[in-house]
């Protein structure tokens, strides 16, 4: 009896064990046979958590007024006041960050004639980053009012009852159509800072005749085209010396390797008939500038 009791027993265990093993085996071929159906519903799922997270954080941005815009700090300004940007950009205020676009920004300050270009940048959570690219002044011209000081684009940045003397008194219409008008704005843009202080009244007919009087000397200059401008500033001051003090010259700078220097009384044009060349001609002969 205990002989077979024995027996008995280890039959059942061998028989359990293979029961286990067998049902091993069917969950490994079940897994195998369901790991892309597995996969897809963890793909699903976490898609879908996915979408459902950036609509919450997207209500978040676009409704919490702790995102709203409450301060705007500018940057690139000189002649433009800050506290003038920034009165501008009111309409803007309390509204969500997420929502204000730099055509909003550029809309509201285009009304400020020295904002050339803005662009903008958003630092959580409430502020906006104006960043302002300012027009650069190249002289004055007379107004109905006065003087207005322009940009190369002939756009009036702000309006003087005197001459500001820290720009040269353009002598020719500004319009951004003027032959004359550009070739001074080319001309203007490249002539070193150091010559560009002491220029008192310019003028030009063509790209290759812009002309001007200085300061503190009694000389006319040639200057020429906007071409080989650091060559020509360089040897302006041994010109200057060359033509002396005892009576107005003509420093011809046109070709710096070869300055010219003539005495003739009045050597720089009128702006009227620079801008009404004769018919047919690119080129007009420069008269004299009126008194004052």
């Amino acid at each position: 009896m205990r002989k077979g009791s024995a027996s008995t027993s280890s039959g059942t265990r061998a028989e359990r064990q293979a029961a286990r093993e067998r049902k091993r085996a069917e969950r490994r071929e079940y897994r195998r046979f369901t790991t892309a159906t597995r996969q897809r519903r963890l793909a699903f799922t976490a898609g879908i958590g996915g979408v459902l997270l950036i609509a919450v954080l997207t209500v978040i941005v676009t409704s919490s007024p702790l995102l709203a815009l409450n301060t705007v700090r500018v940057l690139g300004t000189e002649r433009l006041a800050t506290d003038t940007v920034v009165s501008a950009l009111e309409p803007l205020g309390g509204q969500q960050l997420a929502r204000v676009s730099p055509a909003d920004v550029a809309g509201l300050l285009s009304d400020l004639p020295l904002v050339q270009s803005v662009d903008t940048r958003i630092e959580l959570p409430s502020t906006l980053v104006v960043s302002v690219v300012e027009r650069t002044p190249i002289g004055v011209v007379r107004s109905p009012g006065g003087f207005a000081v322009v940009d190369r684009a002939a756009v009036v940045l702000f309006e003087s009852e005197v001459l500001p003397v820290e720009f040269p008194l353009i002598c020719v219409p500004a319009r951004p159509e003027s032959r004359g008008f550009q070739a001074i704005g080319e001309a203007l843009a490249v002539i070193p800072s150091d010559v560009l202080s002491r220029i008192d009244r310019v003028s030009a007919s063509s790209a290759d005749t812009v002309a001007f009087t200085l300061r503190d000397s009694p000389h006319r200059v040639l200057w020429g085209s906007s071409e080989l401008s650091r060559e020509k500033a360089r040897v302006l001051p041994a010109a200057l010396r060359a033509a002396g003090e005892f009576g107005p010259q003509l420093i011809d700078l046109s070709t710096p390797d070869t300055v010219v220097i003539r005495d003739i009384e009045s050597p720089f044009p009128t702006p009227t008939p620079l801008e009404e060349p004769v018919e047919g001609s690119d080129t007009v002969t420069p008269g004299e500038v009126p008194a004052g």
